[in-house]
């Protein structure tokens, strides 16, 4: 197949090397500024660099396009009439409705199907490519009827499972608006926290001296290049400003019960308790298994090893809960209900209690 990837910082460079690494039968193009792929190639990120866009891209088999969105619009626009309907083209961007719109208002000539990878770097450029950054991740795609073209089943998904990518298919009105309240909003919550105690840090208040794990976990994604934001927040803004209201009503209501909490905290940790490990709605979701382990040394290296002996590849691992010197329990995940009952058979064998997470 012939892949090109328009864009080549953190999360396309990662794509392009996640694809290198698995997938042999692929030739990988990238499109970029001159300097970016001529790095790319010395670093053996693409096979080769796309020179006469968006031209070369007619026979292409798959595009991606790795661009803040304003730019992705402009690409769009540009490879209209030069790609066909044998051509699959898909981003990586954080909105999607006004990218279909776009695509829609256009007559886009070729076959266009919306995707949002939830994943990311705290840093950017080709200095941060993770081939494994899209292990595991949850891969939006944002166009159920797409979601089941012949092109998309026979090339895309396939394409996108072969870097475990973990794909979910949501209407693309209905990603923004929960975009705009897990993603967008703690990302203004994260700088308004940050701009709320900078304004009364100084040498006799030292409130960033003592800001602690809490205040660092809350706040990491506050330093986020505002460049990137301002693109993202200006495409999905009337879902930002519904989630902006609900959460200062939310402040109001807990800042009325501040002397009675029960019910506020209560509530949120009945709600938290129902984020999912595995959502529904995947096309391929995973299978969980519990393992009991003894509080010893090297219990973990025996477990692992013992299926990495017979090809069983656990796709995700978390330690529930431990007790010194009594064990704990690991839930570990893996592609299907065959590979799980595997890996119990073989950690049995190896002395290990092991049961089909209900």
């Amino acid at each position: 197949m012939k892949i090109v990837i328009a864009g080549l910082g953190v999360m396309g460079a990662s794509l392009a090397l996640a694809i290198r690494n698995t997938n042999k039968n692929c030739v990988l193009y990238g499109y970029d500024h001159m300097a970016v792929l001529d790095e790319a190639l010395r670093r053996g990120v693409i096979h080769h660099a796309m020179r006469d866009w968006p031209d070369g891209c007619a026979d292409a088999d798959i595009i991606f396009l790795a661009t803040p969105i304003q730019v992705i619009r402009k690409l769009l626009t540009e490879l209209n009439g030069v790609v066909t309907r044998r051509t699959i083209v898909t981003d990586l961007g954080s909105t999607k409705a006004a990218l279909q719109r776009h695509v829609r208002e256009m007559a886009f000539s070729g076959l266009y199907v919306g995707g949002h990878p939830m994943t990311g770097a705290e840093k950017s450029g080709l200095d941060a490519a993770n081939p494994l950054l899209y292990e595991n991740a949850v891969f939006v795609i944002t166009d159920p009827a797409r979601a089941h073209h012949e092109h998309v089943r026979r090339h895309l998904i396939p394409l996108l499972e072969s870097i475990k990518a973990r794909i979910i298919v949501l209407d693309a009105e209905q990603h923004d608006r929960i975009m705009a309240y897990i993603s967008h909003l703690p990302q203004l919550i994260a700088v308004s926290l940050v701009n709320t105690v900078g304004t009364r840090d100084n040498e006799s208040q030292p409130f960033f001296e003592l800001a602690a794990g809490g205040f660092r976990d809350l706040t990491r994604i506050a330093s986020s290049s505002v460049s990137i934001w301002q693109d993202i927040i200006d495409s999905n803004q009337g879902c930002v400003e519904e989630a902006l209201h609900a959460f200062m009503e939310m402040l109001q209501r807990t800042q009325n019960e501040l002397r009675h909490l029960s019910p506020v905290f209560d509530q949120a940790n009945a709600y938290r308790s129902r984020i999912p490990r595995h959502s529904k709605g995947f096309l391929s979701p995973l299978t969980d298994i519990l393992v009991y382990v003894d509080d010893k040394a090297g219990v973990i290296a025996r477990l692992s090893n013992a299926l990495f002996d017979h090809a069983i590849d656990i796709r995700d691992i978390e330690l529930l809960k431990i007790r010194e010197k009594e064990g704990g329990v690991f839930r570990l995940s893996f592609d299907s209900e065959t590979q799980a009952v595997q890996a119990i058979a073989i950690l049995e064998k190896h002395g290990f209690q092991a049961f089909l997470k209900e």
